[in-house]
């Protein structure tokens, strides 16, 4: 027969065990210089989180991580919880897609960040023929290098961020691409690239979503996202999230979508699972 004390260890034991099965911990990477992106996909996932019930702690990464394919690593080994990563077949075969767009497909809605030198000649583009003499550049392991390489664009990969504006700004590179959301604030955090300026005649599309994806040692986690994504569509609170916040806003107030000339691609390299999202789930971008 159990003593008292064995009984009582017990007990304590499934209390602790329970409390510590309770509260999820979701590590994600720190938000980088100027990113507004960075701080929205760590709202939604808050947001996400309240929508789930369950008690959850976020946590930054404490420690450089580095280029995105460092990231990707850190993920397997669930050394990070989540991350917010351009979509493709080969990363959602290795970690645990949250198949909502983030950013409802904005990702793939791309201005150019570029230079004075420049910026003369875009005004004469009107066509993707027009690009294929200028230089892209990206980060190292992005999903979106694939995307523009099988277009027919030169692109060049680049491990640091930070040297990415200085490769535009120094003339090294023509073009860097940045997802709608993203180059307005982008620069507005780094006033010392007098050069750099957000072009304003082009926007190249293709179908290309941000999903959250979680580490494939975390499948909890992933089962609670899912659930609170799919709950906040069917109550309407994801699109009221979406429409309210304030980097989408700015982003519609400056980006004269009307006033573009729109050069489509195509983008090979989405899962047979992601190409058959609902239109439900992607933006309009005419209707804006």
């Amino acid at each position: 027969m159990r003593s008292l004390r064995q009984t009582l260890a017990a007990l304590l034991l499934a209390a602790v065990s329970s409390t510590a099965a309770a509260n999820i911990t979701i590590v994600h990477p720190e938000p980088r210089a100027g990113s507004a992106l960075d701080l929205y996909a760590i709202d939604l996932i808050e947001f996400l989180a309240e929508k789930s019930g369950e008690s959850v702690t976020l946590q930054a990464f404490q420690g450089q991580i580095g280029s995105q394919s460092r990231k990707v690593e850190m993920l397997k080994q669930g050394r990070l919880t989540v991350d917010w990563l351009g979509a493709d077949r080969t990363l959602e075969s290795e970690l645990l897609p949250i198949r909502y767009p983030v950013f409802r497909g904005l990702l793939g809605h791309r201005l150019f960040i570029t230079n004075q030198a420049t910026e003369p000649k875009l005004a004469q583009i009107s066509d993707q023929a027009g690009l294929n003499s200028l230089t892209m550049i990206q980060g190292q392991g992005w999903a979106d290098v694939k995307v523009l390489q099988s277009a027919g664009f030169r692109v060049r990969e680049i491990s640091s961020f930070e040297n990415i504006f200085k490769g535009v700004d120094t003339g090294r590179a023509d073009l860097f691409p940045r997802a709608l959301i993203e180059p307005f604030s982008e620069l507005a955090e780094r006033p010392q690239y007098t050069n750099l300026l957000v072009d304003p005649h082009l926007m190249l599309i293709y179908r290309f979503p941000m999903f959250l994806f979680v580490s494939p040692q975390n499948p909890e986690v992933a089962t609670m996202l899912n659930d609170a994504f799919a709950a906040a569509y069917q109550d309407g609170s994801f699109i009221e999230f979406f429409e309210n916040a304030p980097l989408v806003k700015e982003t519609f107030e400056k980006a004269n979508i009307g006033e573009r000339t729109f050069i489509r691609v195509d983008n090979p390299h989405l899962s047979n699972e992601t190409q058959a999202i609902d239109d439900t789930f992607w933006l309009d971008i005419e209707s804006r």
